[in-house]
């Protein structure tokens, strides 16, 4: 019975996941005339559900909860900013139902850190990202109607895969993520996964093809940079005489290739399909710098500003704009417009803090897991300069920045305990400890 639970359990992880991607639900109700097929009113209800079942997994050892929750001040400052801008957001109808849920959104993650080690949470995005995978390409082939853009933004990325997905940009960043949790598990080395290493493979190099087939462009680069970056985050590992070298190595490369990159923008914009504006996103950070300015501290309030045209702020920018822009096409000016300068300094400290962290704790172990932490926050700060998932409701980025920073913060001092007293223990025993360590929850 125990063990039937754990699964239970773990195909709940997964399953809200999965969800937590924007995946099925919202191309299942798109409709072409539709007026706002932004409006989803069956996610919501669905996430209040989830929410409510995590509280009650909580409370069956809510001290273990209590613990990890404490680990980190400036998460949870984020979090009640985030419910204070009911008291001065522009969308008094909205800001209170999404910041209620964006602390349960909140709350998953503290969960997730709290019932699995790191190393669990690898395998469980794996199986998430596997199911993602497998479900894109039977949309995209046996049902291209729901799998491929069609007419969506007036039909400009008809033909681009986006699986189950709601935009095909939002399925290359997702495999972007599930190309760093499948390479890492393709570098384990433990006698655990040898048997399993092809399945491995096979969600990398699927993860990489629909990069490709959805045509983005902008995950291709991150792709990419990901790749090239690993080799550096391994060498942190060694010794100082070791690291210098490399990082000056890297500073020339990535110094002449900037260079190279400014001095031939234009033609390396068209090759891309862009314009020097970005696809007019520079045009989108104009306006809303200039709509910033006149409430800079505090902001509008949380989800308040890219709403419908019967909110005042949103009809601004889409009038000057001359277009319905969903978002800000940046998650930094896109917090910094919701929850002003405060919100935007807090996830700043918030998010260095996590860097030096991530550094010390990939010093610390080892093992595969030591290297998502520093790989995702690459990836998260990327992904946020054209595009914007970076504080958001009922999000997977969110959840797994959130659990990324709790499992650090106790897994650190779970390891520096067990190196101190057993400093011969192999990984494979490491991990078993860390996972008994957790049986009770």
């Amino acid at each position: 019975m125990h063990r039937f639970s754990r699964l239970a359990e773990k195909v709940f992880v997964v399953l809200t996941l999965f969800f937590s991607t924007t995946a099925l639900i919202p191309i299942l109700i798109e409709k072409e005339d539709s007026v706002d097929a932004s409006q989803d009113p069956y996610t919501p209800i669905l996430f209040m559900g989830i929410y409510i079942v995590t509280l009650l997994l909580v409370m069956k050892n809510w001290k273990s909860f209590l613990y990890v929750a404490q680990r980190d001040i400036w998460i949870w400052l984020l979090v009640g900013i985030a419910l204070a801008s009911v008291l001065w957001t522009v969308a008094p109808d909205i800001t209170p139902r999404r910041s209620v849920l964006f602390l349960g959104t909140t709350g998953f993650g503290v969960y997730l850190a709290t019932r699995y080690t790191m190393r669990e949470q690898l395998e469980l995005l794996a199986w998430m990202f596997g199911l993602i995978i497998l479900l894109s390409f039977v949309f995209a082939i046996a049902l291209p109607s729901y799998g491929l853009m069609t007419f969506q933004e007036k039909g400009i990325h008809a033909g681009a895969w986006r699986g189950v997905i709601t935009h095909k940009n939002t399925l290359g960043r997702l495999m972007n993520v599930s190309t760093i949790v499948f390479l890492l598990l393709c570098l384990d080395n433990s006698l655990s996964q040898q048997k399993y290493k092809w399945l491995s493979w096979l969600g990398f190099v699927l993860s990489v093809v629909l990069i490709i087939l959805s045509t983005s462009k902008t995950a291709l680069i991150v792709l990419l940079t990901l790749t090239i970056i690993l080799p550096l985050y391994k060498a942190l590992r060694g010794n100082y005489n070791q690291i210098v070298p490399l990082v000056i190595t890297v500073v020339l490369v990535v110094g002449t290739t900037a260079t190279l990159l400014l001095d031939n923008l234009p033609l390396i914009a068209t090759a891309l399909g862009k314009d020097l504006t970005l696809t007019g996103r520079t045009d989108i950070w104009g306006v809303m710098l200039e709509l910033i300015w006149e409430r800079p501290l505090l902001g509008y309030g949380f989800n308040a500003v890219w709403q419908s045209w019967d909110n005042e702020v949103t009809a601004y920018l889409w009038r000057t704009l001359e277009w319905e822009s969903p978002y800000g096409h940046n998650g930094f000016m896109d917090l910094l417009a919701e929850l002003g300068i405060l919100g935007l300094i807090v996830f700043a400290i918030s998010y260095i803090t996590a860097c030096i962290k991530g550094v010390m704790w990939l010093r610390l172990t080892k093992m595969v897991e030591g290297l998502f932490p520093l790989m995702y926050l690459t990836f998260l700060f990327m992904s946020n300069i054209t595009e914007s998932n970076l504080v958001v409701t009922n999000n997977i980025f969110w959840i797994l920045y959130v659990s990324i920073i709790f499992s650090m913060a106790v897994e650190s001092e779970q390891a520096k305990l067990y190196k101190y007293e057993s400093s011969y223990i192999n990984n494979e025993e490491w991990i078993e400890i860390e996972a008994s360590s957790k049986q009770d929850f």
